[in-house]
């Protein structure tokens, strides 16, 4: 009992502390900002923030960062404190205030400032929707209600897909596979002893794949490009919008036979379901599996791990149905979000801005080894980048760049798409619990909620 009366006291203090200091500070000068902290850290966010203030030294920044961010913030945004400017991808960790406050559309337009603000280090007459990578903000992560009009910005992009050892594809002659049959073939070069992976004292046969098993989402990284190859971006587009059918669709049908396949046909690392995302990650860098879906990220997250000698990142698009269909490269996004009823938000579009400097971009690449979402960022950071972070970007080379969001869904409605399709479904599917059939079922009922509800609001 005394634990939890400290507890509530400690929350209680946090609460009017934060109270206490958006009476005290409605200064026109001071900005505040929110961050999530992740996995690339926070050293690019204090020097971001030391440049901002130096570059306007009548500015004070109050920069509240935290790998348990929507903890601190949401009891805060429920007493009205909003920040001014917030990286806080929506998702899991904010503790659904953003999902909550894209669906009552309560984050400032920024249409116009990106469509009519010059962008920065360029020629005159170049706007800043010019330098973000093309068909970024047309998509529904930052555009999400399907009238033009962008209200979340993006703030990096790095690929996902494939991650694979490089080097040891290189000693090996091997090429990543091109086409699921490819995918499926190369489980029979790794029935040679000769390529076994030593672990300890043992010889270890590999096997040509692993996921973040009680973490499905990942999944998202191959299954998403899958589909966009086989059945286009138009297939793509009817899942992200709930259309009738769109699971149906056959070419997304063959994707979800191939990953049944992958689990029940043997092509899985043994124990990768019941495996977080640390575990099946350390598996993969020792060499146990071929491929693993990740990101960029992956490189710092994993930095003090183990790893087989001579390992060298790298990402391969997913592979397709059939010989030459384009291959995809599903990017990630962390967004950038200004409410519409901060105080500031003329000083938090400065910060922004600010973000997308060339030596913001240096700084970011510097300090968290990333590149941020305009066009040419790698080659602006080249200089900055670890060289495992700069090949993994060419996947970009490789495939063709995409984003998938879902629509936003009306409050009310308690289903979350990225839950039903993932986390509920794809390991029951892929270790035969379920049908392909009955995976598809599934989601076209679940759908059609979506379908009804979204008629019955508007």
């Amino acid at each position: 009992m005394k634990k939890l009366a400290f507890v509530l006291l400690a929350l209680a203090i946090v609460l009017a502390s934060s109270c206490n200091s958006r009476d005290a500070a409605p200064d026109a000068n001071t900005l505040s900002i929110a961050v999530f902290e992740g996995g690339y850290g926070r050293a690019f966010w204090d020097d971001l923030v030391a440049r901002f203030k130096a570059a306007n030294p009548e500015v004070n920044v109050n920069l509240q960062i935290s790998p348990s961010i929507g903890t601190f913030l949401a009891p805060q945004i429920a007493v009205g404190n909003l920040p001014d400017l917030m990286a806080i991808t929506i998702g899991p960790i904010d503790h659904g205030f953003m999902t909550a406050m894209v669906q009552n559309r309560e984050f400032l337009d920024l249409t116009d400032f990106f469509n009519n603000t010059q962008a920065p280090d360029r020629p005159e007459g170049v706007m800043l929707k010019d330098i973000i990578i093309p068909g970024m903000l047309d998509n529904t992560t930052f555009s999400p209600y399907g009238d033009g009009r962008v209200y979340i910005a993006p703030f990096n992009a790095g690929p996902m897909g494939l991650v694979y050892n490089v080097n040891l594809f290189r000693e090996k002659g091997w090429n990543p596979p091109e086409t699921w049959n490819e995918w499926f073939a190369m489980d029979t070069l790794l029935d040679n002893r000769d390529n076994y992976v030593a672990i300890g004292n043992n010889m270890e046969r590999r096997s040509i794949f692993t996921y973040q098993g009680i973490y499905p989402g990942y999944l998202g990284e191959l299954l998403w490009p899958a589909i966009a190859s086989a059945g286009g971006m138009d297939a793509i587009h009817a899942i992200e919008n709930y259309e009738e059918g769109a699971w149906s669709n056959p070419a997304v049908r063959a994707v979800l036979e191939n990953f049944a396949r992958m689990g029940t046909g043997g092509y899985l690392m043994p124990g990768t379901v019941g495996l977080n995302h640390t575990q099946s990650q350390a598996d993969m860098l020792m060499g146990r599996a071929l491929f693993i879906t990740n990101g960029v990220w992956f490189v710092s997250e994993m930095s003090e791990a183990p790893r087989e000698p001579g390992f060298e990142f790298a990402i391969a698009p997913a592979p397709t149905l059939e010989p030459g269909q384009p291959r995809y490269v599903r990017s990630s996004s962390e967004q950038i979000t200004i409410p519409a009823a901060a105080r500031n938000t003329e000083l938090a579009l400065k910060f922004l801005l600010f973000m997308y400097t060339a030596e913001s971009v240096k700084s970011f690449a510097r300090y968290a080894d990333g590149s941020v979402a305009i066009a040419g960022s790698r080659d602006i950071a080249r200089e900055e980048l670890s060289p495992s972070v700069y090949n993994m970007l060419s996947a970009y080379d490789e495939g063709i760049f995409m984003l998938m969001s879902w629509a936003p869904i009306p409050p009310g409605l308690p289903i979350s798409m990225e839950v039903e399709v993932f986390d509920n479904r794809i390991t029951p599917l892929m270790t035969g619990a379920i049908s392909t059939d009955r995976y598809i079922q599934d989601l076209e009922a679940l759908t059609a909620q979506i379908r009804a509800h979204i008629a019955a609001n508007r």
